[in-house]
């Protein structure tokens, strides 16, 4: 896919009032004519489709089937997305590595996560500001790289 606006023709239908004058019946029906196509961007589609419920979606899949044949590595992705991906890949497989802390676990202020949290209020508060001013310290001195053609914020 290219980076160019994509467009669907879509073929249009006016529909007239017409009356039902075969059975003598001053009923109106609908009478269609073909009018021309109708050009939607596919990104309008795309807002649409997103919109939908879970529903809604399974109810498209099971309309237009042909949706689920296309292969994922038919799918052309730019360079950039896949070192996105790649990026994202190795940070979720961290965290599924993780695991809830445990309360023999180190926690703040040299204390476990059970011996933290049977200390009084007053003592886990102020172990808890020590721990966050030590953290912004370390922040303070911390040097972000910086490119060499990079802009000030306004």
């Amino acid at each position: 896919m290219s980076t160019e606006t994509m467009t669907l023709q879509v073929p249009i239908q006016l529909y007239a009032d017409r009356k039902n004058k075969s059975r003598g019946e001053a009923m109106t029906s609908m009478q269609s004519s073909p009018t021309g196509t109708l050009t939607v961007p596919l990104e309008q589609i795309a807002r649409l489709i997103r919109r939908l419920d879970r529903r809604q979606k399974a109810l498209l899949l099971r309309m237009v089937p042909e949706l689920q044949t296309i292969p994922p590595e038919e799918v052309e992705i730019l360079a950039e997305q896949t070192a996105l991906l790649a990026y994202f890949d190795v940070r979720f497989a961290a965290l599924s590595e993780a695991r809830p802390l445990r309360d023999n676990d180190p926690f703040l202020g040299g204390l476990t996560v059970a011996e933290f949290f049977a200390a009084p209020e007053m003592e886990q508060a102020r172990i808890w500001e020590q721990a966050h001013a030590e953290a912004v310290r370390a922040l303070a001195t911390y040097e972000h790289p910086v490119r060499a053609n990079a802009l000030p914020a306004r």
